[in-house]
């Protein structure tokens, strides 16, 4: 193979010598053109009367481990149009370089597509090893100077936010739904741009998008005549809020029937329970509490919340009488978003306990532990031992559980009668049932009824037993849940005018919220179309967002964003 195939369009060019830098670790390769005349770039006349001569530096792709440097004899000719602006000027290297350029075309286009797919910070460290170091700046400005995507008209589209920094700003994602492929990236999340961009595509027929009030207000004005239809996830997202937010008002009934669930065990696993937790809790190592500091500290708890209570009702009384948010705050004393979040309950909700009572994983394995560690003396293959044993935390948590009984001094006090390891936890009945919470109550009734096991759906029973509330509550968010699931768009008008009959005042809200985006959320319970694949380039996004760490603007973003798609 002759050296020659392997330059850039070697046609035209003719090597006059190379020279091999073993020490450097490249190759110069000395150039020339072969062509007779050279078109001007201005009137694109032939020249043939050569002006001067210069030598020209150009960058290429690495052969190996050699950088290759190529070094161009190129002429300068008169244009010897009378009618042409430019009198001399320089002949062209056709699919080489550029006017200009300091680099071949093959190796521009390889030190883009590494600025693509790792931008400034990674890519020059990926430049580095194949041998053809640029600075982070340089590739950038290779990315910025790609074309940018050529996007055919698209006929349905979803539409989403996403942030670019949490709280505090957020744009705009548009994805063609129909090639699942991101076209657009807006700079604000707000109805103006998405407007301006529906404008420019008037094919557009469907738009999925939340419901975001801002999003449809765009639509409808950018384009009327398109469908508009309400994520169903984002919808059933809304139900779960409004249902855990009046379950928390039901802390009571919850508690009541979470304790009737913990006691559905046979009279032998309490025994064995009693006799593990009498082993792995020694009464040498219990905290030694006084009755009446646990009465104080009860006190003072029972004492905040009242006091919160009282808060709350006087928030509600304030607002009824037509006072403002602000002067609410600062008349009860607290922040705004605290009141506003009172506002949005109309019963005061009782204080959540941590589902697993501050206790570590790793508790029910403390005798376990504690002659393991006399015997071994080093925590080194605990983790896996228990593994076996059925602990179910990580490595992290043990350490931390372990330094805390040394600091107790619990594993040098302890007796050497020799005790049995803490029992292999196979099964739940050996673990004690998880606390009914809100969150819990609330992804039991949102279940797939089919995939619920036999004591969930008895728990749930046992839920419409206790309280008519939590009766209503059950049956509305289930009938809208099969709702969206069957697509029974034509039991929608019904289950609103159930909701409005309820006494349920965050069901009623939820319920207003539908009507006013009502021809969105039946085209949801109709139309086959999902925002899932916008929420799947979302999470591409946020990625490469995190991989710029911030510092780049929504153009580099969008050009990275948009070509590597």
């Amino acid at each position: 193979m002759e050296l020659l195939e392997l330059l850039p369009n070697s046609e035209h060019i003719q090597i006059r010598n190379y020279e091999l830098d073993r020490v450097q670790k490249q190759v110069r390769i000395d150039l020339c053109s072969t062509q007779i005349f050279a078109p001007c770039p201005i009137c694109q006349h032939e020249a043939v009367r050569v002006h001067s001569r210069y030598e020209r530096t150009l960058g290429d792709l690495p052969w190996a481990d050699y950088r290759v440097v190529m070094q161009f004899e190129v002429r300068k000719f008169f244009c010897d149009n009378a009618s042409c602006q430019r009198r001399i000027f320089s002949e062209r290297l056709h699919e080489i370089a550029a006017p200009w350029a300091r680099r071949t075309q093959r190796l521009n286009a390889q030190l883009s597509e590494i600025g693509l797919v790792l931008g400034g910070a990674a890519g020059i460290r990926l430049s580095q090893k194949l041998h053809c170091t640029v600075s982070r700046n340089t590739i950038l400005r290779l990315v910025m100077r790609l074309p940018p995507l050529q996007v055919a008209a698209p006929r349905i589209v979803g539409i989403d936010d996403f942030a670019f920094r949490k709280c505090v700003s957020y744009g705009t994602i548009i994805v063609n739904l129909e090639t699942h492929k991101p076209i657009s990236l807006l700079p604000r999340r707000a109805a103006e741009p998405v407007t301006e961009w529906l404008s420019q595509y008037p094919g557009i027929e469907i738009v999925s998008r939340d419901r975001s009030s801002a999003y449809r207000s765009g639509i409808t004005a950018g384009a009327p005549s398109a469908t508009q239809v309400a994520d169903r996830f984002h919808l059933m997202q809304n139900l779960a809020e409004v249902l855990e937010q009046v379950l928390r008002t039901q802390t009571q009934v919850l508690r009541t029937v979470g304790e009737t669930e913990s006691k559905q065990v046979s009279s032998e696993t309490i025994a064995v329970i009693a006799q593990i937790l009498s082993d792995l809790v020694p009464k040498s190592d219990q905290v030694s509490e006084t009755d009446s500091q646990l009465q104080e500290e009860q006190l003072i708890g029972s004492a905040h919340w009242q006091k919160r209570s009282t808060q709350h009702q006087t928030i509600w009384s304030l607002f009824e009488q037509g006072w403002a948010t602000a002067a609410i705050a600062q008349e009860v004393g607290l922040g705004v978003r605290t009141v506003q979040r009172d506002l949005r309950k109309p019963q005061f909700a009782d204080p959540q306990r941590r589902s697993d009572y501050g206790d570590s994983l790793a508790v029910p394995y403390r005798a376990f532990i504690t002659e393991y560690l006399q015997k071994h003396k080093q925590t080194y293959g605990l983790f896996s031992v228990l593994k076996r044993q059925g602990y179910k935390g990580s490595r992290r948590t043990l350490s931390r559980y372990v330094h805390r009984l040394r600091e107790a001094g619990s594993l040098t006090s302890q007796s050497h009668r020799p005790r049995s390891p803490a029992p292999k936890r196979k099964t739940e009945s050996t673990v004690p049932a998880t606390p009914l919470s809100a969150n819990r109550a609330t992804w039991l009734v949102m279940c797939v009824p089919k995939k619920r096991t036999r004591e969930q759906k008895q728990l749930i029973k046992r839920l419409k037993t206790h309280s008519p509330v939590l009766k209503t509550v059950i049956e509305l968010s289930e009938a809208f849940c099969k709702l969206i699931r069957h697509r029974q768009s034509e039991q929608f008008e019904t289950w609103l005018k159930e909701v409005e009959v309820s006494d349920l005042i965050p069901f009623q809200k939820f319920a207003q919220g539908l009507q006013q985006d009502y021809e969105a959320v039946k085209a949801a319970m109709t139309l086959p179309i999902s925002n899932g694949p916008v929420e799947g380039q979302i999470n591409r996004l946020k990625l490469l967002k995190r991989q710029m760490y911030g510092r780049a603007g929504i153009k580099l973003l969008e050009q990275r964003f948009l070509l590597i798609s």
